[in-house]
């Protein structure tokens, strides 16, 4: 097992510095760009590809989508695009499902699992894959607007991120700690959008510059 978890962090460091051909993202209204008037330009998905030089950027994002539907609608697309580089932030829809869902979690953290197991068995060892966690939502207005207790909240959103830190890792994965960059939002309104829950174009260019700090790592 450390052989091959040393293998593919060597092989997966030339996408450091390398050529990056094909570049997926997978994910749900964030990942399309929601919340601006120009996704395929202002959104976080094409400003992380200008950024990692991406010679083909496929966007597989659903409005609306749930890691469940990820896997049966975006998931058996990626194999034959042979992607160098993949994103997935895909937990706030599954997150919120927790109202008439309790058990949510327990089936979110089997279909993480086997999302990133397919793909670390199907694609190249040297196939970066970096994993989005679920942002601070006690900074999220819509979420306090409905009256949710802002401890509760932050419990929950903390259990939720220790089981995805838990499978990313386990998968060999790289996890982008959106969590703890969220705290910006205080500092920066300008972030979110008029809907008070998807970024804006500003934010949309912050989650970009996240992800990348964590593809040079």
């Amino acid at each position: 097992m450390g052989t091959q978890f040393s293998s593919t962090r060597s092989s997966q460091m030339k996408h450091r510095s390398g050529k990056v051909e094909n570049y997926v993202g997978i994910g749900a209204s964030d990942t399309v760009g929601l919340g601006t008037s120009n996704p395929s330009v202002d959104g976080w998905v094409p400003r992380f590809a200008s950024l990692i030089s991406a010679q083909q950027t496929i966007n597989l994002g659903r409005s609306g989508s749930t890691l469940d539907n990820a896997l049966k609608q975006q998931l058996p697309k990626v194999f034959d695009k042979k992607p160098d580089v993949i994103t997935i932030w895909l937990a706030v829809n599954d997150f919120n499902q927790q109202a008439y869902d309790h058990s949510i979690l327990t089936s979110y953290t089997a279909n993480l699992q086997l999302m990133l197991s397919e793909l670390r068995t199907k694609l190249s060892e040297n196939t970066r894959i970096l994993v989005g966690n679920i942002p601070d939502l006690t900074k999220v207005s819509i979420y306090t607007s409905l009256g949710i207790p802002k401890l509760l909240l932050g419990i929950q959103v903390k259990r939720w991120n220790d089981a995805i830190k838990r499978i990313v890792k386990k998968n060999h994965c790289d996890l982008v700690d959106l969590h703890s960059h969220w705290k910006e939002l205080n500092e920066h309104s300008e972030y979110i959008s008029f809907d008070g829950f998807h970024p804006s174009v500003e934010g949309y260019q912050r989650l970009a510059q996240i992800f990348y700090q964590q593809y040079l790592k």
